[in-house]
């Protein structure tokens, strides 16, 4: 018996177990396979943190609050899983719509973002070509080394009292009386508790068929390779970017010596318990189109690592944050579509005040299950 038992043990999952772990309460945190292990959407080990949200204010408020409890769990820890670069800002070809949103969101919110114009790009930025203009937010976002962040959001919940227990796939919801009573396993264990936070990223639709906002698993590929000259592929000389209008983004030089370069888009349907190492020519000659029209110099670059990871889609790309439809002891989180993971540690937050308090300062009404969502083609 627990007070919280909490079903998945991404960042979002982690993070819940851990702000219910440092109030106290008794906490199992469940999961199929490991924290941060390949086919979950919070593996890999590096995700973007930025603040141009096209004038979505809420998001951009929800990201400087993740941002200092990142900046806070990292010093408890000791560690540096939070990489405060800024990020730069390209469009290819001028007045895109996305990019001139992002610009114009993060002005009407105070913030500062330095315009860079054809000419200057190419001065700072002489790894980039054939791009229209830019701008640069200075020493505001980043990115989160993902993987670590998450095993070590599981491993703080565990230090703390947690159980948090691997091989332990939930399969269904034992409900009684308007309420959830357990989560049972696949090998038919029981785990009975006062509060239940469903937080299973891709997988939340095989535990929850029946949820009211549809949430589809996509498939994106991401890739590592070894620049020619590492210094000028390093931070500061190169900070997280992203060209808005190729749908390609990257990271400086981090992970065993490589650049990251990744295409965000929403891909195809993809079952999450698929293998994710496996090749992809497509993918590859996408990212070598890019790389030789807009970083030439990394276009024959040796690619050492490529994997798919999966975004867990709604269809206006919106979160889903709420209790579950006559079940007042019953949290699902989900559906983060593949903007979500620098929130994790703050969602966990709202998780906890949720699961404790039944209430939390922010204002959920967006992420509700019972809102009617607008299509959206690409994620905010």
């Amino acid at each position: 018996m627990f007070d919280v038992v909490v079903v998945g043990a991404g960042v979002m999952g982690g993070a819940t177990a851990y702000w219910l772990s440092r109030a106290g309460k008794r906490v199992a945190l469940l999961d199929k396979y490991s924290p941060g292990h390949v086919r979950a959407s919070s593996a890999d080990e590096s995700r973007m943190v930025r603040y141009q949200y096209r004038g979505q204010t809420l998001y951009t408020e929800m990201v400087a609050a993740a941002v200092e409890l990142w900046k806070d769990f990292d010093r408890r820890m000791g560690t540096s899983f939070y990489r405060e670069q800024g990020a730069l800002a390209l469009q290819a070809k001028p007045d895109n719509a996305p990019f001139m949103e992002g610009y114009e969101g993060l002005l009407d919110l105070g913030y500062q973002p330095r315009w860079l114009d054809a000419g200057e790009v190419r001065r700072r930025y002489p790894q980039f070509t054939n791009v229209d203009s830019g701008y640069l937010l200075e020493d505001l976002g980043g990115y989160v080394a993902a993987r670590p962040a998450t095993q070590a959001l599981a491993q703080a919940a565990a230090e703390l009292g947690a159980d948090v227990l691997t091989g332990a796939e939930v399969t269904e919801l034992g409900e009684s009386g308007g309420r959830v009573t357990r989560a049972i396993t696949r090998d038919g264990r029981a785990f009975e508790a006062e509060v239940f936070v469903i937080a299973a990223g891709p997988w939340t639709p095989m535990l929850l068929p029946e949820l009211s906002i549809p949430i589809r698993s996509t498939a994106e590929r991401l890739h590592y390779l070894t620049p020619p000259d590492p210094d000028a592929y390093s931070y500061p000389r190169l900070p997280p970017f992203f060209v808005m209008d190729t749908n390609f983004y990257g990271f400086p030089v981090h992970w065993r010596g490589c650049v990251k370069v990744a295409e965000d888009t929403i891909g195809a349907t993809f079952d999450p318990d698929r293998e994710r190492e496996h090749e992809d020519p497509e993918a590859l000659t996408k990212l070598r189109d890019f790389l030789r029209r807009h970083m030439p110099d990394l276009s024959k670059a040796e690619v050492v690592y490529s994997k798919t990871c999966t975004y867990s889609m709604t269809p206006d790309t919106d979160f889903v944050i709420d209790h579950l439809p006559d079940m007042e002891n019953a949290i699902v989180a989900a559906g983060f579509s593949g903007h979500g993971f620098k929130f994790g540690i703050l969602i966990g937050q709202i998780l906890a005040d949720l699961a404790v308090h039944g209430r939390t300062r922010w204002d959920l009404t967006r992420f509700r299950l019972d809102r009617e969502p607008v299509s959206m083609d690409g994620h905010w």
